[in-house]
């Protein structure tokens, strides 16, 4: 009988990895069988979804701490799938609020594969030394992540990340400009995330920066919209600020591949922007009591340095420039994209090329493929009763 495994991930990003990871497993385990909690991506790609998590994404731990119920519901729902499936290998993506948890209680039970394991890089604590205690195959996307999970003693293999090939698949620039009838503006792409939250927080201000930049310059706005139940908020924002936008269905990378610049929220999106050569201002804002936290407990010091956002990690220098939280307001926005698109572009490209070159060659979803099919062929039997 075909072997089946079950795939966790959450949130719109975790669904998109876990899509792109599940359709290149089964290119070369046609055969397999896999039940996600996840949503379209991770549908489109084969698996039969049982649980939609998408829409299960929530910014800051005081925020996070308030929905512990909901949470816990949530995660004993999983257990539940994951015990009646009795699969022969768990397959975890992202999501580390609930899939650290996952980890504690099936480890020894049945195979597991981490891709996109929770981030140890300037983080307080022992994430990765409780990693190395699990018996956990973790598939890091970056070389300091696989480096801080090696020096713990876990069994880590560098993979490399996603967006290197994804940068590579974009429409023509061209093409997309045309298609959008952008013809002698500047063309800005908006990205505010793929949480409800983060488009209540940040969009205002992001299309408030692009309204202001407007009056003193050709620009043509476009946004991916990332879900459609986001749909409803973006126009609000939009008609609010007064900004006529483009607005495409999903299509991130195709809109930043066409944008001669970016604002976007931290996360996965200014990697991608950055392997495109796209130059930036990333933006977060959080309340002030998880923020409070993060500073106190989870990040370590010297990160105001280095900065947040993946980039600048990756080159472990502030060189991409970072609003965050009170800074987040339409003019501070709209000077920043005013010397994106003058001379301050120029300069950050060279920045941007070298954050691609030190993520390695592509292929990372082919390796992390082949690393979940060697650990679904060689380990033990699972144990779940």
């Amino acid at each position: 009988m075909p072997a089946r495994i079950v795939a966790v991930a959450g949130e719109v990003s975790g669904d998109h990895q876990g899509g792109g990871l599940i359709a290149a497993l089964r290119r070369v385990r046609p055969d397999l069988r896999v039940s996600a909690v996840g949503g379209p991506a991770m549908a489109a790609a084969g698996a039969d979804v049982l649980i939609d998590s998408t829409r299960w994404g929530v910014i800051g731990y005081a925020e996070a701490y308030a929905r512990l119920p909901v949470f816990a519901a949530r995660f004993w729902r999983v257990v539940r799938l994951i015990e009646r499936t009795r699969p022969e290998l768990l397959l975890l993506v992202d999501f580390p609020g609930m899939n650290r948890e996952l980890v504690a209680r099936f480890s020894g039970r049945l195979p597991i594969a981490y891709f996109f394991p929770p981030q140890t890089y300037g983080r307080r604590g022992a994430s990765a030394s409780r990693m190395a205690r699990a018996a956990v195959r973790l598939l890091a996307v970056f070389p300091f992540e696989a480096e801080a999970y090696r020096r713990a003693g876990a069994d880590v293999v560098y993979v490399g990340h996603p967006a290197v090939d994804e940068a590579a698949a974009a429409a023509p620039r061209d093409a997309s400009r045309a298609e959008w009838g952008v013809r002698d503006a500047a063309l800005v792409g908006v990205l505010p995330g793929s949480r409800a939250q983060e488009v209540r927080v940040l969009l205002p201000a992001m299309l408030a920066g692009v309204r202001d930049l407007a009056r003193s310059q050709a620009i043509r706005c476009a946004l991916p919209l990332a879900a459609p139940h986001l749909g409803p908020a973006v126009a609000a924002a939009a008609e609010a600020a007064g900004v006529d936008i483009v607005v495409v269905g999903g299509r991130a990378l195709d809109v930043m591949a066409a944008s001669d610049a970016v604002v976007v929220a931290s996360g996965t999106a200014p990697l991608q922007a950055a392997c495109l050569g796209v130059p930036m201002v990333i933006v977060y804002r959080v309340s002030r009591t998880t923020e409070w936290i993060a500073r106190r407990f989870v990040l370590a010091p010297g990160m105001d340095r280095i900065g947040f956002s993946i980039p600048n990690i990756v080159l472990g220098r502030r060189a991409i420039p970072e609003v965050l939280q009170r800074e987040v307001t339409g003019p501070r926005i709209r000077d920043e994209l005013s010397r994106l698109l003058g001379s301050g572009g120029e300069r950050q490209r060279a920045d941007l090329a070298e954050v691609r070159d030190r993520l390695g060659p592509g292929g990372a979803l082919a390796r992390a493929a082949a690393e979940v099919a060697r650990l679904l062929d060689t380990r033990a039997a699972p144990t779940i009763r």
